[in-house]
């Protein structure tokens, strides 16, 4: 594989969507070895929060991976600057959509004193974040082996 003098640039976004999405996991892993409830009560809603995951995912997040491997590899061809790049990767409604869940999902512990809801919120949207993390990673090979 050629290496690519954008590398840094690209691996950022898989890397901010990974942190968030750990941080959210070892928030609700906290939840389990706090809490008074049974594990395999907390194990059957961690099922059902895979399944919103990957609903969130699907609806949510599938878009914003896709459009930041476009980003790539358009960087990685040259067909954009990197202060545009930079630019819509950052400052854009994917972003501000990356930001409102991982704040949503850590301050609502503020509102709510139910651990079981906070388990379900936090477990959901870090499977969401890291579902996205391995599909942005996955697109790797073909965006990396471009020419710079």
């Amino acid at each position: 594989m050629i290496t690519n003098r954008y590398n840094p640039l690209i691996y950022l976004p898989g890397l901010l969507w990974l942190f968030a999405g750990v941080k959210l996991l070892l928030k609700a892993s906290l939840i389990v070895y706090e809490s008074a409830f049974s594990f395999r009560f907390l194990f059957l809603l961690a099922m059902g929060a895979w399944i919103c995951a990957s609903l969130k995912y699907r609806y949510i997040l599938s878009r914003s991976v896709s459009y930041q491997s476009e980003l790539a590899y358009q960087l990685t061809t040259n067909a954009i600057s990197k202060k545009n790049y930079i630019k819509r990767t950052f400052l854009s409604k994917r972003t501000l959509i990356l930001i409102a869940m991982v704040s949503i999902s850590l301050f609502i512990r503020k509102f709510i004193n139910y651990p079981v809801i906070l388990f379900f919120i936090r477990l959901s949207i870090g499977y969401a974040l890291i579902k996205a993390v391995i599909t942005y990673f996955s697109k790797f090979p073909k965006i990396l082996s471009t020419r710079s």
